[in-house]
């Protein structure tokens, strides 16, 4: 019996001194490298992710689509062997009045938009946004406020992946305009 203790302390010990928890800020300040901390859990200390959570709405003017992002929350998500404080964003797109893309009644594996990090400057949060992968309708999604006085105002840029793609119908736009700024009002 005092040998199961005393393994049982042993094996408490040695999770302690690898699973730590450590704050997005900490891993957005060593840029996720190889000299950051080893961590079992990413979590948002100072509810920086809190600034994001809600109902934003904005118009891309080139092409009239209308654009409505809900982001929430989610704490101790788990996903590549650690836990994280992340952003779930769910979309809906309509043009002319006409769906486009609606993964607002989705789950969370199925919401399209996962978070990743803010940047060194802790003023961009990275996403990952996954739509129509044949299409190669995929890549970072970086959101912002250009005046960190105004949390009402926010900045959204999709970067798509630079894949090859083979079976896209030709003419095929992404549902997120690659490389340009949508300015979303919060709800």
């Amino acid at each position: 019996m005092k040998n199961n203790i005393i393994y049982i302390m042993l094996f408490i010990g040695l999770l302690s001194c690898k699973a730590q928890t450590i704050s997005l800020d900490q891993l957005s300040q060593c840029e996720n490298g190889p000299n950051c901390p080893d961590y079992l859990y990413l979590k948002d200390t100072n509810n920086r992710l809190n600034n994001f959570v809600g109902i934003w709405k904005g118009t891309y003017a080139e092409d009239g689509r209308t654009y409505e992002f809900h982001f929430t929350k989610k704490e101790n998500d788990y996903s590549f062997g650690k836990y994280w404080d992340i952003l779930i964003g769910r979309i809906l797109v309509k043009k002319d009045n006409l769906e486009i893309a609606n993964t607002l009644n989705s789950s969370d594996q199925d919401a399209m938009f996962s978070g990743f990090i803010f940047d060194k400057y802790l003023k961009k949060y990275e996403m990952y946004y996954s739509g129509n992968a044949d299409c190669n309708d995929k890549g970072r999604v970086y959101i912002s406020f250009p005046d960190p006085n105004n949390l009402n105002q926010m900045r959204l840029v999709f970067i798509q992946d630079m894949d090859i793609v083979e079976n896209c119908p030709n003419g095929y736009k992404t549902v997120i305009p690659d490389a340009k700024i949508l300015m979303l009002t919060k709800q």
